[in-house]
């Protein structure tokens, strides 16, 4: 089973990305475009989830890789994710 770390002090390697001035225009540009959650369809979208992580090769900028989603809803989507094998990934 693999060390828990502490939630806040996880390394993210695409840190420098998620802080750029292209992903944050992306971001709003597309929440605009997305208020409602798309997979509840119930409540305001606050997050940008690429469809395909850009750690897996999804691409980071194209909205065709994005969906907007709820936290509640991001946070079910990655915690199914990081729970997959390694090799379904």
């Amino acid at each position: 089973m693999p060390e828990r770390v502490p939630f806040g002090r996880r390394e993210n390697p695409n840190r420098s990305f998620y802080a750029s001035a292209a992903w944050k225009q992306a971001r709003k540009h597309y929440i605009d475009l997305h208020p409602i959650c798309e997979i509840c369809h119930r409540a305001v979208s606050t997050v940008v989830d690429h469809i395909k992580p850009i750690n897996q090769g999804g691409a980071p900028l194209d909205e065709n890789n994005f969906q907007a989603l709820c936290s509640s809803c991001h946070n079910k989507k990655s915690g199914h994710e990081s729970r997959k094998p390694k090799a379904e990934r």
